[in-house]
C-alpha cells in the first residue's frame, strides 16, 4: 500500500498517455507526437497534441495541457482524489488515504456521497420493478414496449413506486442523510419542512457516465399524463448539457462504425439496442450542446440525428447546424414517417428499414430545405418566412466560408441571389428586429430590379479566369452594374492594377486589397470554378457591355424627366437598342 504521491508516480510509470487519451480522442501519428481534435474547445483543425516521449498533452488552441491526471480531471470533471482513485483502479495500483487540499477533499467527498446515494437509489428502483405487486404495472408497460429482460438488466431499469415517501423511507433505513439525498436531486424539500420523492409512478432510467457510475436518473410515466419525462436536476455529478444517455454502452460501436446516431428519448435508444443497432445515443430530451458534440467527436466522424416529423423537429434540425459546424463534426438528419419515432418505427418495420433511412440521411441544411420546400415555387411570403427561420441560424456559424457556402446553396434552391442573401445576413446581424427584417426582405424580393440585377460575382469570376477580358471591360461603365461594396473594391483595384502593370496573376491582387471583407470575398472567388467556357468569353463581355449601357440609359431617362428633348432622344436610343437586341 502506497501514499498518494508515490501512487501518482507509480500510475504515471504504468500508464501510456497515448493509449489512455486515445480512448476518448481520435489521435493520429504526426512525427514524434499524436494529434487530434481538442475535446475541450471547438476546432476543425487538430491542435491537440499528445507526446508519448514526455507523457503529456497540450492544446495549442485553448492552452489546456498536462499529464494523465490533468486530462482525466478535465475530461470527466473530477477532482484530483477522484482521478487518482480511478486511474489507480485502472492500472492496479493500491493507495492509502493521504493529504489533499481541504476544498478539493471536501468537493471529492461530496461527489463520492452523491455517487453512493445514486447507486443505492438505483438498487431501490430495480427492486421495486422486480417486486411482484409494486412493479406489476411497470413490468406490464415494459412488456407492451417489447423490452426484453436482457436490455432491462443491461441498462439497470427500475420503477419509482407511486408514493410520496417510498425512497425517503428507504434512505432512512439505510441511515443516509436526507439533506444529501436532496442534494443528489432524488427528493425535494417541502416549503414547511420535510421532503417528498421527486420520482413517483415512473419507469426509471439510470444515467451512467463513461466510468459506469450513476450520475442521474430519468423517469417516464406509465400513461399519457404530463410531464411525460422527468430528469434529475443539476447536481454535483450531473449536468444535463454534458451527458448523453447510453454513451457508456455505445462508444465502442460508435468508434468502430465512425458514426453516432442521436435520438431524443430513452425508449428510442433501448428499442434500437434491442434490435441490434449499437451506435446510438440519446439527448435526454434536451437540446444538443457543444459539450455533447465534443464528447461525440472523440469517437465519431459523423453524426446522424433522427428528428420528429413535426415542425418542432425540423427546426431542431436546423438549430443544431451551427453547433455541429462550429465543432467540426459532419452531421446529417433523417425524419421518420408521420406518427413514428425510432421506437415505434423499428418495432413496426424492422432494423433493415431503419438502417436504410440512416444510410440515406441528408446533410442537415439540405434536410431542412427539403422539408420546408415541398412546393417547387414558393411565393414571396413563403421565402420571407423561410429566411426568417434560416438567417438566425446562419448568423450562428463562426466560419465565414461556411456561411457563404450555405448562402450559395440557399440561393440555388429558392432563386434569390447569393449576394442578396449575404447582404441580408449582415443587415440581420446589425438589426435582429423581426419586423424590420420582414419589411426589408419583402421589399427586396418584390423589387423586380433586384431579381434582374447583374450578378456581381459573374464579373469578378470572368476577370479571374480570363484576365484578358479586362482590356475590353475597363472602359465600360461596369460600376453601374455592381451593388456589393466588397466586389466593387476588388474590381476597381483589379482594373487599376491592370492599367498600371498590364496582365498579372489574379492571386497577386490580394496584397493590394484594403478591407478584410474584400480579401475574404476575393479568396473565395479565386477557388471558384469558371462560370464561362473559353468559347463563351466574348459573349459574356458583350453581355456585360450591353447590360451596362442599358442600365445607363434607364438611369439617364429618370434624370431627364424635365427635359422633353433629351428624354425623346434617350427613348429613341433605347428603342433602337431594343430593336437591335430583338433582331439579334
Amino acid at each position: 500500500m502506497v501514499y498518494q504521491q508515490s501512487a501518482k508516480e507509480e500510475i504515471k510509470n504504468a500508464a501510456d498517455i497515448v493509449e489512455l487519451i486515445g480512448q476518448f480522442v481520435q489521435l493520429k501519428k504526426a512525427g514524434r507526437n499524436y494529434v487530434g481534435l481538442c475535446p475541450f474547445h471547438a476546432e476543425k483543425d487538430p491542435s491537440f497534441t499528445v507526446s508519448p516521449e514526455r507523457q503529456t498533452f497540450h492544446c495549442f488552441g485553448c492552452k489546456k495541457g498536462g499529464d494523465i491526471f490533468s486530462f482525466w480531471m478535465e475530461y470527466h470533471s473530477s477532482t484530483f482524489p477522484e482521478a487518482l482513485k480511478d486511474l489507480a483502479e485502472r492500472y492496479q495500483v493500491t493507495i492509502s488515504e493521504g493529504f489533499s487540499g481541504h476544498k478539493e477533499r471536501e468537493r471529492s467527498a461530496q461527489r463520492d456521497a452523491v455517487f453512493k446515494i445514486n447507486e443505492k437509489a438505483a438498487f431501490y428502483f430495480q427492486e421495486a420493478l422486480s417486486h411482484s405487486n409494486v412493479g406489476k404495472a411497470a413490468r406490464a408497460y415494459l412488456g407492451r414496449r417489447s423490452l426484453p429482460k436482457e436490455v432491462i438488466s443491461q441498462f439497470q431499469l427500475g420503477y419509482a413506486p407511486d408514493e410520496w415517501d417510498g425512497l425517503i423511507e428507504f434512505m432512512r433505513r439505510e441511515k443516509i442523510d436526507l439533506d444529501m439525498v436532496a442534494r443528489a436531486g432524488l427528493i425535494v424539500p417541502k416549503k414547511n419542512g420535510g421532503y417528498y420523492d421527486r420520482f413517483r409512478g415512473r419507469i426509471i432510467f439510470p444515467i451512467l457516465d463513461l466510468r459506469q457510475q450513476v450520475v442521474g436518473f430519468g423517469g417516464r410515466v406509465l400513461d399519457d399524463s404530463l410531464p411525460k419525462y422527468l430528469n434529475s436536476p443539476e447536481t454535483p455529478v450531473f449536468h444535463k448539457g454534458e451527458v448523453l444517455y447510453g454513451l457508456h454502452a455505445s462508444h465502442k460501436a460508435v468508434r468502430e462504425t465512425g458514426r453516432a446516431v442521436l435520438v431524443e428519448g430513452y425508449m428510442d435508444l433501448l428499442a434500437l439496442k434491442k434490435n441490434g443497432f449499437q451506435e446510438v445515443v440519446a439527448t435526454l430530451g434536451t437540446a444538443l450542446t457543444a459539450t455533447h458534440i465534443r464528447r461525440l467527436k472523440g469517437y465519431a466522424k459523423e453524426a446522424v440525428i433522427v428528428f420528429d416529423s413535426d415542425e418542432a423537429g425540423k427546426m431542431a434540425a436546423l438549430k443544431s447546424l451551427p453547433i455541429f459546424s462550429n465543432e467540426g463534426l459532419s452531421a446529417k438528419a433523417v425524419v421518420l414517417p408521420e406518427g413514428h419515432d425510432p421506437d415505434t418505427f423499428v418495432n413496426a418495420y424492422g432494423l433493415d428499414r431503419f438502417s436504410e433511412l440512416i444510410d440515406r440521411a441528408a446533410l442537415i441544411f439540405d434536410f431542412f430545405l427539403d422539408q420546408k420546400l415541398a412546393k417547387k415555387d414558393p411565393d414571396v411570403e413563403e421565402k420571407v418566412r423561410l429566411l426568417k427561420e434560416i438567417l438566425p441560424v446562419l448568423s450562428g456559424l463562426s466560419n465565414n466560408s461556411h456561411r457563404s457556402l450555405y448562402a450559395r446553396r440557399l440561393s440555388e434552391r429558392i432563386g434569390i441571389k447569393e449576394e442578396v442573401l449575404l447582404s441580408e445576413l449582415r443587415s440581420f446581424e446589425k438589426d435582429r428586429s423581426g419586423r424590420a427584417f420582414q419589411t426589408r426582405m419583402k421589399g427586396r424580393l418584390t423589387d423586380s430590379k433586384v431579381e434582374k440585377r447583374f450578378d456581381d460575382l459573374h464579373l469578378l469570376n470572368l476577370l479571374i479566369h480570363y484576365p484578358d477580358a479586362a482590356s475590353r471591360l475597363v472602359g465600360c461603365d461596369w460600376k453601374i452594374l455592381l451593388s456589393d461594396s466588397a466586389v466593387i473594391e476588388i474590381v476597381e483595384t483589379f482594373f487599376r492594377k491592370y492599367s498600371q502593370e498590364g496582365p498579372f496573376l489574379p492571386q497577386d491582387l490580394l496584397e493590394s486589397l484594403k478591407s478584410d471583407v474584400a480579401r475574404e470575398q476575393f479568396r473565395e472567388a479565386l477557388v471558384d470554378d469558371a462560370h464561362y467556357s473559353e468559347q463563351e468569353v466574348d459573349l459574356a463581355v458583350a453581355e456585360i457591355e450591353e447590360k451596362a449601357q442599358e442600365k445607363k440609359i434607364t438611369a439617364s431617362i429618370k434624370m431627364a424627366k424635365g427635359d422633353v428633348e433629351a428624354l425623346n432622344q434617350l427613348l429613341e436610343l433605347k428603342r433602337n437598342k431594343d430593336r437591335k437586341v430583338l433582331n439579334g
